[in-house]
């Protein structure tokens, strides 16, 4: 995986078990939802990938970022939130502000394309 993509789940992580319990507000429950969107997109791709047995695509990528950011959006919509397990989603409008952070992916993403690309070809 990508190590800006591994960046932000750590960030993830950290943030949700550390500083929100710790430092709950805007900085700590924004800093959540850009790293979310950063990493999952290129995640799912990777599931998808990986199920499928076919390296990354610009229409799979894409795909799997507006997928991400329907569903965020969608989330942060919904006038009770949405909890699934032990994950809680609290309906925000200011968190549709983050959904920028979908471009972090895409850039992932492409880096990963270029990488690919270049890997074919110097197997010729």
């Amino acid at each position: 995986m990508h190590p800006i993509a591994l960046l932000a789940v750590v960030v993830l992580v950290v943030n949700d078990w550390l500083l929100k319990p710790r430092f709950p507000g805007a900085v700590t429950g924004k800093l959540s939802d850009i790293a979310g969107l950063v990493f999952a997109p290129v995640v799912l791709s990777a599931l998808i990938g990986l199920a499928r047995r076919a390296p990354i695509t610009r229409a799979r990528l894409a795909g799997c970022i507006v997928a991400t950011g329907a569903v965020f959006a969608a989330i942060k919509l919904w006038p009770h939130g949405l909890a699934l397990g032990p994950l809680h989603f609290v309906a925000d409008r200011t968190d549709l502000a983050c959904l920028p952070a979908l471009a972090i992916a895409w850039w992932i993403g492409a880096d990963e394309l270029r990488r690919v690309t270049h890997s074919a070809h110097a197997d010729r």
